[in-house]
């Protein structure tokens, strides 16, 4: 009893450290039970960070194709690791087809190494890139998906501690860390980067906007996340103005909101500094080739078919967005998109009547910048590759943002926030032995139990000690999750 009451007193007197061990330990043990490379464009961008770690901004230019598109570059780095572009070809696209274990120290390279990530900003990658001067080996590839997830979960939950020093309860994070959340914080892509800076910025923005003193922590993760998220992508300065849009659009008093905002010299100086190397990248390195069509097709769908296709697409790529483990061939299960769905849906019915008229609207809005977004994604690659570009991951950044702002004053009955951690624990548990099946099996009629008995790919902890290590983890996360998030409401029934 007294070692649990004195547990309970570290972990709330320190919520970011707290925070950040338990999303790590989730995210940790995540990053195992996928095989290497089994992201979107996950060898790209472990041969993109092996060569920012080792000086190689950009590398020497590949005449844009259809092939290599028009960002690839060779990079000047030990040609053993290009052979993590040979990895993943024997089960992407397959989800009948098990993973292959080829680790990277037996194969042999056949080219110089190569990143089609090789014009895209350098932000996204130069962490995960850390794990890589180990050696191209496959304990550099986890390594690097480590440091990743331990980047990633300082974000999350320093979001988290904003949104708690403002007296408000952080259950609504659990709705915007989706299982796909986790899956991109636990693997080496500029997506991990992304999302996790933008939840960050939604529930620091909320924050410094709220009527109470603020602390320099809210001001300088403003900064921090604003910043990552515009120096992520090229689209992510689209995403910071729409997150402080729909912000400022909360807020009633919208010349006192702007005052705030540009009261702190941190977050003016990252402002600027961030968008003019935004600029520079966008203009001189990565649209380098965008002037050149290397689709010869010159049919190309008009605004109206384009429209008419992005709307049809939405709850697909919201579907995407709650998680697809894989090169978009291994969906969530039905189930857990629904449970997700249905939180959203709790979130907002508990909070319609609770907040303002001004946060209504900013919800409404949000919700419709989506497909919007949707739309613009898909005519600029229509554009370029003639093809509809959006995945749920690009939209993750905007939904997001849906329960954080709704959920502004929520603070649920203690019942009602074990039910939603129980939830999101469970949800999150049932994925994971969906994926693991995926990979150590393939998705095939009545072949459950085979990953059990007959499994011919395994984690390195294997199928049913990665499954423990995984509950365990839950386990840990919830306690600690829970506990934090009802810390300053104790006396709430």
């Amino acid at each position: 009893m007294k070692f649990n009451a004195r547990w309970q007193l570290q972990t709330k007197s320190r919520p970011l450290i707290s925070l950040t061990l338990a999303f790590f330990l989730v995210i940790g043990v995540w990053s195992q039970l996928t095989p290497l490379f089994a992201a979107p464009d996950e060898p790209a961008s472990y041969i993109r960070g092996a060569a920012l770690v080792r000086g190689e901004l950009v590398g020497t230019d590949i005449a844009a194709s259809q092939t290599t598109s028009y960002w690839s570059t060779y990079v000047d780095i030990p040609q053993q690791f290009g052979v993590a572009q040979l990895v993943p070809w024997c089960f992407v696209g397959k989800p009948d087809t098990p993973a292959c274990s080829q680790p990277l120290e037996t194969l042999t390279p056949v080219e110089q190494p190569r990143t089609d990530m090789g014009r895209y900003p350098p932000v996204g990658y130069f962490a995960s890139g850390l794990g890589s001067l180990v050696g191209a080996t496959d304990f550099s590839v986890r390594l690097g998906r480590l440091i990743n997830a331990a980047f990633c979960s300082f974000l999350i939950s320093l979001g988290c501690v904003n949104i708690l020093s403002n007296r408000r309860s952080i259950i609504v994070v659990l709705a915007a860390v989706t299982p796909g959340v986790i899956f991109f914080s636990s693997v080496i892509s500029s997506s991990a980067i992304e999302i996790s800076a933008s939840i960050c910025l939604w529930c620091s923005i909320t924050t410094l906007l709220s009527p109470t003193k603020i602390s320099f922590l809210t001001f300088n993760s403003v900064a921090i996340s604003s910043s990552l998220l515009t120096l992520a992508r090229p689209i992510g300065v689209v995403n910071v103005a729409i997150i402080v849009g729909i912000s400022l659009i909360t807020h009633a008093r919208l010349k006192e909101s702007i005052a705030r905002i540009i009261s702190s010299w941190r977050i003016i100086f990252a402002t600027i500094i961030s968008l003019l190397a935004m600029v520079a990248w966008y203009s001189k390195i990565y649209s380098y080739h965008l002037g050149e069509r290397v689709v010869t097709d010159p049919s190309n769908p008009t605004f109206r078919e384009i429209i008419e296709q992005s709307l049809s697409d939405t709850s697909a790529k919201i579907g995407e967005s709650i998680g697809n483990f894989g090169w978009l061939d291994t969906p969530t299960p039905v189930f857990v998109v629904w449970f997700f769905v249905a939180l959203f849906a709790v979130i907002i019915a508990q909070n319609w009547h609770q907040v303002t008229k001004a946060n209504r609207n900013a919800v409404v809005c949000l919700a419709l910048l989506i497909p919007f977004l949707m739309i613009f994604i898909n005519r600029n690659t229509q554009n370029l590759l003639r093809t509809y570009g959006v995945q749920g991951r690009y939209l993750t950044p905007l939904i997001a943002g849906i329960p954080i702002i709704i959920g502004a004053v929520w603070v649920p009955h203690k019942k009602s926030a074990r039910l939603i951690v129980c939830g999101w624990a469970v949800a999150v548990f049932a994925t994971a032995i969906n994926v693991i099946r995926r990979y150590s099996v393939g998705i095939k009629p009545q072949n459950f139990f085979e990953m059990f008995s007959n499994p011919v790919w395994q984690p390195p902890l294997g199928v049913l000690g990665t499954m423990l290590a995984l509950a365990a983890a839950l386990t840990v996360f919830g306690g600690v999750f829970y506990t934090i998030a009802m810390s300053d409401f104790e006396n709430n029934r």
